[in-house]
């Protein structure tokens, strides 16, 4: 007889335990739905559903002001260049790649040196230049027509006073003072002036002498508007060669040769003639076009006539390009406001009209082509298509 042993069988959990166990399993079940949920709200909110797939430009990529491109009457020698600042080149005349002598135009540079060589704030005088033996002798001229105010020995005068000596009457012999007393020559001045024209990209300027009386003081039309908007950007240079008239120590009251000066909203630049040269001038003009502000930079070379006209050929011909140059201008409206720009493309909703915050207005002359693009940052941005990156116009957009 063999003993067999039997086990018990199994004892059911108790139904209280098991009672547990379904609420923490349930618990946990919810709690990770509701984490599910939560994480799935804030990639919702962060865009992970719905991130926009595109702009979808619904402006022209280019606006052209209406109208027929304007006749300007460019003069019938020499050479002539007018740009809208900001905007750019209006147009030109003549071999405008072919450098000509600029007589006392030069001048414009031998004061731009100066200044970056010794700023000078829009009301300070500056420090005080006293007239040494050294610096009379290299202020002489050889040439007995050459332009010029009374200097001695031992006078005593601002920088201030300097500049406005040499450009206002168009001292040449202040001029060369100034040079000396810059670098110590007359020559080591002439090396920073023409450096100074290469690092603004004058390409077709060199200078022989800081007072333009040398024929070989050469440049274009285009090069000196170059430099004549950075004049204008030099607030202390600004102001002096909008001056019709200052004292200076010794030569008294000193009257400006440009007599342009305040005539169609004429704030300067510089005069110059000489027979090789012919008449020249560097102007420059503030106006407002249906009350926005532009400035115009233009430059005339070459201008023919007998010694005692040429100048004033220069002026009158200077004074028709300004008129005519100004009468062209516009305002145009690229984008009124409130109006649909682009279209905001989404994944998982509807497309969004993006419209322009405020009216999108350019200053120009007929036939001008501007470029038109909506940027990644939803701003409507309106630039020259001939000066990439010059940003004339711009509106944030926002959703329709």
């Amino acid at each position: 007889m063999v003993d067999t042993k039997i086990e018990a069988p199994l004892r059911p959990w108790p139904r209280q335990r098991r009672s547990r166990l379904r609420r923490l399993l349930t618990t946990l079940t919810t709690f990770s739905v509701l984490v599910a949920l939560a994480v799935a709200a804030i990639l919702w909110a962060r865009g992970a559903f719905w991130a926009p797939v595109g702009l979808d430009q619904r402006i022209a990529g280019t606006f052209t002001v209406a109208g027929n491109a304007p006749s300007i009457p460019w003069p019938a020698q020499g050479q002539a260049y007018i740009d809208v600042e900001g905007i750019g080149e209006l147009g030109s005349s003549g071999p405008v790649n072919s450098a000509a002598p600029i007589a006392s135009v030069t001048k414009t540079m031998t004061a731009y040196q100066v200044l970056r060589d010794h700023p000078l704030g829009p009301t300070d005088d500056g420090p005080t230049i006293g007239i040494t033996r050294a610096l009379f002798d290299a202020s002489k001229s050889t040439d007995d027509n050459e332009s010029g105010i009374e200097l001695r020995v031992g006078e005593q005068l601002t920088l201030r006073q300097a500049l406005e000596g040499m450009l206002l009457p168009s001292a040449g012999n202040m001029a060369r003072l100034l040079a000396a007393w810059d670098a110590g020559s007359v020559q080591a001045f002439v090396g920073r002036m023409n450096a100074q024209a290469r690092a603004l990209g004058m390409r077709h300027t060199g200078y022989a002498d800081p007072a333009g009386i040398d024929s070989a003081s050469r440049s274009t039309a285009a090069d000196q508007v170059r430099l004549g908007e950075r004049v204008l950007q030099n607030a202390t240079l600004a102001g002096i060669v909008n001056l019709k008239a200052a004292r200076v120590p010794v030569a008294g009251v000193v009257t400006n040769t440009n007599h342009l000066l305040g005539l169609d909203g004429d704030v300067g630049i510089k005069t110059g003639s000489t027979t090789a040269a012919g008449g020249c001038l560097l102007f420059a003009a503030r106006t407002q076009v249906d009350g926005v502000p532009v400035t115009l930079v233009g430059a005339v070379l070459g201008q023919p006539g007998q010694a005692w006209t040429i100048l004033e050929h220069a002026e009158s011909t200077s004074k028709t390009l300004l008129e005519a140059a100004e009468q062209s201008l516009v305002v145009s409206t690229v984008a009124h406001s409130g109006s649909t720009v682009a279209v905001l493309r989404q994944r998982g909703h509807a497309d969004v009209p993006l419209t322009s915050a405020n009216d999108v207005t350019v200053v120009g002359w007929p036939s001008l082509v501007y470029k038109v693009a909506v940027s990644p940052a939803q701003v409507l941005r309106v630039s020259r298509t001939g000066t990439p990156g010059t940003l004339v116009g711009s509106s944030r957009l926002s959703a329709g």
